[in-house]
């Protein structure tokens, strides 16, 4: 076989290797300053997606925080990182620009248990805070798409 034809998207094979190296630039505060409620937070998240071909891994890092008026609240990140057997042979690089395709369109999947997973990891982290009953919301796939960026190694 060819190592430059693409492969066929049924062998694709992924694993979940790692959710770790939780960092929290901001704790939840313990105890209010005044009554918070959810008209009063506003959300923030980005998603950093890394493709390293050498070593087929995915690596994504989510960054979500709660935000009242300019203050931030809550803020942290967590990487999940998805082993991708023959990782480059999904990928096709464009020239110049950093620009790259998918053979298998298979991101989306990642980006979304990725996301679902820090969101879980961070109602933990809330649970004895001032900001337990406002777990961070769902968000579309559509939403959280335009808040991603993509880095191909």
């Amino acid at each position: 076989m060819d190592m430059l034809m693409p492969m066929p998207a049924e062998d694709l094979k992924i694993r979940l290797s790692q959710v770790g190296n939780p960092v929290i630039e901001v704790p939840a505060p313990l105890q209010s300053e005044g009554d918070i409620s959810s008209s009063d937070l506003k959300v923030k998240y980005n998603v950093e997606v890394t493709i390293n071909r050498p070593e087929s891994i995915v690596e994504i890092v989510v960054t979500m925080a709660y935000l009242r008026g300019q203050g931030v609240l809550f803020s942290g990140h967590l990487t999940t990182c998805f082993e991708v057997v023959n990782l480059a042979s999904f990928i096709t690089a464009e020239d110049g620009g950093g620009e790259f395709r998918l053979e298998s369109d298979f991101l989306p999947m990642l980006i979304s248990i990725a996301f679902s997973t820090t969101r879980g990891f961070f109602v933990r982290e809330l649970a004895d805070s001032a900001l337990a009953p406002y777990p961070f919301p769902m968000i579309t796939m559509d939403n959280i798409k335009k808040r991603t960026s993509y880095q191909l190694l």
